[in-house]
């Protein structure tokens, strides 16, 4: 039996489709042992193409390497993948980067893969999951992450080979509206209205409330039947780069706490300000775990998040 560590890359179609598909079919080759979290990456060389997903896997097989390195190239096939452009855009990338084995030098398969102690794609969820793996005749995938600078990989999520933890997003949403009541029960225990008369702090507050619901409003209509409280994208949705998404990824989130802040002001209730501004903590982190979920969804999202560096009100955060 031997343990092989395979590199997973997809940045076709739809790339968490294709390597859940490898996932299963590298189970019915060897036995899964192990799988990484999944990481996004820039491509390396060749033409001008979208970023890719990539994870390793640890499957244990008794199939020699030659052998197992047809049936990788098999399961590409039936992934969808066609030979082209080296370095190319791949439905389905599976490459041997290491295994507890004699090394392997053929025409057609190195292992240790030649490049695999070079690409942090490689290393970062390598040493997830087998940190003594040789990337190199004298060096452990360890060593060589701890040897290379930051290439621009980010870490997404830690489960997606089937249920990609959704109690998480219900659990924002459920947190996301406590929050909202807590501030209503502030306001209206505390609040001097209607009694109060008109002063500048309620007029300034009239004005946030104003440009926040606009900006909700607008933003919400814009999305369309794609809107959702929850921060997993809708199966039908289509990435929105237009109206208030071309300043800001989430202005939703932006408009609703300039909306409830404005309420507290309005509202005389300090307790109510306070809460209202810790939304934009709140929402950032929810934001956060957004992100992940949309750059799995759409690989343009990663130039998206370069060109546009406000996440929650445009002009200012």
């Amino acid at each position: 039996m031997i343990r092989y560590a395979l590199g997973l890359g997809s940045n076709v179609g739809d790339r968490l489709a294709h390597l859940r598909f490898a996932v299963e079919c590298l189970g019915e080759v060897g036995g899964v042992s192990a799988v990484s979290s999944l990481y996004e990456s820039a491509p390396v060389g060749g033409p001008v193409q979208g970023p890719f997903l990539n994870a390793v896997v640890v499957v244990e097989s008794d199939l020699e390497p030659l052998v197992f390195l047809d049936r990788l190239q098999e399961i590409e096939t039936e992934a969808g993948r066609v030979k082209g452009t080296r370095w190319g855009p791949r439905t389905l990338d599976l490459d041997i980067v290491s295994s507890d084995g004699d090394p392997v030098s053929e025409e057609t398969l190195e292992i240790p893969h030649p490049r695999a102690a070079e690409r942090e794609f490689v290393l970062r969820p390598l040493v997830e999951v087998w940190p003594e793996a040789r990337v190199a005749p004298d060096k452990r995938a360890s060593d060589a992450l701890g040897e290379i600078g930051n290439q621009g990989v980010d870490r997404l999520v830690r489960v997606w080979g089937g249920d990609d933890q959704p109690w998480l997003g219900r659990l924002f949403v459920g947190l996301q509206f406590a929050w909202f009541l807590g501030i209503a029960l502030a306001m209206a225990s505390e609040g001097t209205l209607p009694e109060a008369s008109v002063d500048v702090t309620r007029i300034v507050g009239g004005m946030v409330a104003v440009i926040g619901a606009a900006l909700a409003l607008i933003s919400s209509r814009r999305l369309g039947p794609a809107l959702t409280a929850l921060p997993e994208p809708r199966s039908d949705a289509v990435l929105i780069e237009t109206g208030p998404y071309a300043l800001a990824r989430h202005p939703i989130y932006g408009g609703v706490t300039l909306l409830i802040l404005g309420a507290a002001m309005i509202a005389d209730s300090l307790t109510g300000v306070f809460l209202s501004l810790g939304l934009l903590p709140f929402f950032y982190l929810k934001s956060e775990y957004e992100e992940r979920t949309l750059r799995i969804r759409y690989p343009e999202y990663r130039g998206y998040r370069e060109r546009v560096t406000r996440r929650l009100i445009p002009f200012l955060i």
